[in-house]
């Protein structure tokens, strides 16, 4: 669950959200949880791309990944999932973030 603690930490995930990419990962993860080289084929990008859209993400609490043995291989992979967020921005909650820095 994302928790909003500062205001910095509020522009953070804005940032991540206003990127079109960021979002179309979400809305697949959401869908159904998958390995990295699946969701990059998925969304016709190269793997460095969403490798570093992941991270990013991940690093604002949207996005989870655990690492799983393949079935057809032996191989580890690790599989993302959308972390539950809902965001509710409002002016008091702005506000307040503005007092407490």
């Amino acid at each position: 669950m994302v928790k909003i603690e500062s205001t910095k930490e509020l522009l953070g995930i804005m940032k991540v959200l206003s990127n079109p990419v960021r979002l179309r990962i979400i809305a697949s993860l959401e869908r159904k949880p998958k390995h990295i080289y699946a969701l990059a084929k998925e969304l016709k990008l190269s793997y460095p791309l969403v490798h570093l859209y992941l991270e990013s993400l991940e690093k604002a609490g949207l996005v989870t990944s655990s690492t799983e043995s393949g079935v057809e291989d032996e191989r580890e992979r690790k599989i993302y999932t959308v972390s539950p967020f809902n965001l509710n921005i409002t002016p008091e909650l702005v506000r307040k973030l503005e007092e407490a820095d």
